[in-house]
């Protein structure tokens, strides 16, 4: 049998392919780097733009292209220039002096509860009360000596719009300097003035005084002549009844009297038209003189009936006026009372609080004083605001913007609410595009949308609607409507007549991680992003993507709010 032996291998040969290997293994290492190295220095040599992952809402919807309409805003001459003329001050001294002679103590036996009642408060709101504003002077005016802005320029508030004549601002200027020297003046006045206007008070105290010891005096003779009047209208009113009651009686009588009368002389004459004058002569001539006499007394007993009846209706009236004049002397007997106890009472409190009184009186001059005070303050408050509209011999912006018109020449005076310029006003900012009526479905007043400008690649506006307006029929029979949408937010950045894309939003994903398009590499179906290690490094990252609003898209998975992407200039 015979054994097959293994051939022997020769050291040699083993360790030269060993080397050969090795060789083979350095080259692909040594390769490797330098690919590596060329794309570590590739990476190296592009520009990149960071940007960051960020959490927000994104949306798509109908998208339609258009330009901006800036609006406009006026800056106007708001200083009042009737305001800023002295506010005079009644005389104060002719003031309290009014005070003082209107204390005098007439009025207090008047009987008249109001008459007199408390002068001593007269004498108080007189002083208080004298003080009375009054616009003194014409109104000053402004003129332009030099217009320093025009149409297409772009100001910043405090740059200088209008120089104004010297002479204009300097006589003003110095009327409203004047103002402030003639209230201080003023005020000192009013302070030398204490002296009389405490003597004032000093009386008035001394006349409520006097009104205490005098009130119950007044009180009783006030009741005394109501009740005296009550009585006589008691009187009156009983002679009227009386006399109604007596007329009334012989009304009665004479009533009868005549009824009987007129039955005598109805038989008179029935017997004497029943008689023949022809064949009984004498007794028709009888009836007849018999009938002329009842009817003589008819007549008679007529006349006095009437004028009883009169007597009678005027004694009536008589009853009337006089029970109405009684019961208004019972009532005004009943409100004197009131009145009189009411006045009875005021004297004794002004009596008991004299001291009270004076003192109040000398708080009204502490307040004419402080009047004084706030004139004077406000007469330095118009200086100030004058200060604050004119710098100078200039009006200067009060808003940033580009000037669209210039409303002013030189020459011109300037009145309150003038308009000085207008400027773009960035609060009303627009975009109108024409959407077509298939499109019409999720878009309203108050709807929502997205604007993207070439300028800002990457920031994108909010808008809403505001308006839209009613539908138009072009000659194909297309339906189109006009939108117009405000955006919001910071747009100093935009320009009139600047083109853009608004999106009305249809649909929204809320509360996603997404990142600018852009960052998004895309190989077939998978998605990379590229980053910056910790070494300093790019390193490229897989992502899964989902939504997309055409500018940004959503981040499922890869990255976290925060993380910063790389975008390739």
């Amino acid at each position: 049998m015979k054994r097959k032996l293994k051939q022997w291998k020769s050291p040699v040969n083993f360790q030269k392919k060993i080397m050969i290997m090795s060789a083979i293994i350095l080259c692909v290492a040594l390769a490797a780097g330098i690919f590596f190295a060329a794309v570590s220095r590739k990476n190296e040599e592009i520009a990149y733009r960071e940007t960051t992952v960020e959490s927000g809402n994104l949306t798509v919807g109908v998208t339609e292209s258009g330009s901006v309409d800036i609006g406009t805003q006026e800056q106007v001459f708001e200083l009042d220039m009737s305001a800023l003329q002295r506010a005079d001050t009644a005389n104060t001294q002719d003031s309290a002096a009014s005070a003082a002679v209107s204390g005098g103590p007439g009025g207090m036996g008047e009987g008249n509860s109001a008459g007199g009642l408390l002068n001593m408060f007269d004498q108080i709101f007189n002083m208080a009360g004298g003080n009375e504003s009054s616009q003194s002077g014409e109104d000053s005016t402004l003129t332009v000596a030099r217009v320093c802005v025009s149409v297409g320029q772009e100001v910043s508030a405090g740059d200088v719009l209008y120089e104004l004549e010297e002479e204009s601002v300097a006589e003003l200027e110095q009327e409203l300097e004047s103002n402030v020297e003639k209230a201080g003046a003023d005020l000192e006045a009013v302070y030398a003035d204490q002296t009389l206007s405490r003597q004032t008070a000093q009386y008035t105290y001394e006349s409520s005084l006097a009104y205490g010891d005098y009130a119950e005096t007044e009180y009783n003779t006030t009741i005394e002549k109501l009740r005296d009047n009550v009585t006589q209208q008691e009187k009156t009113l009983e002679q009227a009844e009386n006399s109604l009651s007596d007329y009334s009686t012989q009304l009665e009588e004479i009533t009868a009297a005549y009824e009987e009368a007129v039955q005598v002389l109805e038989n008179c004459e029935c017997s004497r038209d029943n008689t023949d004058k022809w064949n009984d002569t004498y007794l028709y001539v009888y009836y007849f003189q018999l009938a002329e006499s009842a009817r003589s007394t008819v007549d008679s007993l007529e006349q006095s009936k009437e004028q009883l009846e009169q007597n009678v209706e005027q004694a009536r009236q008589n009853v009337e006026t006089a029970t109405q004049a009684y019961h208004t002397a019972v009532r005004e007997l009943e409100q004197g009372i009131l009145t009189a106890e009411e006045t009875l009472s005021l004297r004794r409190l002004a009596y008991d609080t004299a001291q009270e009184t004076y003192d109040i009186a000398l708080a009204y001059l502490e307040d004419e004083t402080q009047e004084q005070e706030e004139i004077y303050a406000d007469t330095v408050q118009k200086l100030e605001e004058y200060s604050s509209h004119i710098t100078g011999n200039a009006i200067c912006a009060q808003y940033d913007g580009v000037i669209t018109s210039v409303d002013l020449e030189e020459g011109d005076m300037i009145q309150t609410n003038d308009t000085l310029v207008t400027l773009y006003n960035l609060e009303d900012v627009t975009m109108t595009v024409t959407v077509a009526e298939e499109d019409m479905s999720d878009i309203e007043v108050g709807s929502l949308a997205n604007v993207s400008f070439t300028a800002y690649p990457d920031t994108v506006f909010q808008a809403e609607v505001t308006e839209i307006s009613d539908a138009v029929t072009d000659s194909d029979g297309d339906v189109t409507y006009e939108v117009t949408a405000t955006l919001q937010g910071d747009v100093t950045g935009l320009f009139q007549g600047m083109m853009g894309e608004i999106t009305f939003i249809t649909k929204e994903s809320r509360n996603v991680l997404y990142v600018s398009n852009r960052a998004v590499i895309r190989d077939g179906v998978n998605s990379y992003v590229k980053i910056r290690n910790q070494d300093g490094h790019i390193e490229t990252v897989e992502i899964t993507t989902g939504f997309s609003d055409g500018v940004n898209v959503e981040i499922l998975e890869g990255l976290s709010e925060g993380d910063v992407v790389l975008i390739e200039m």
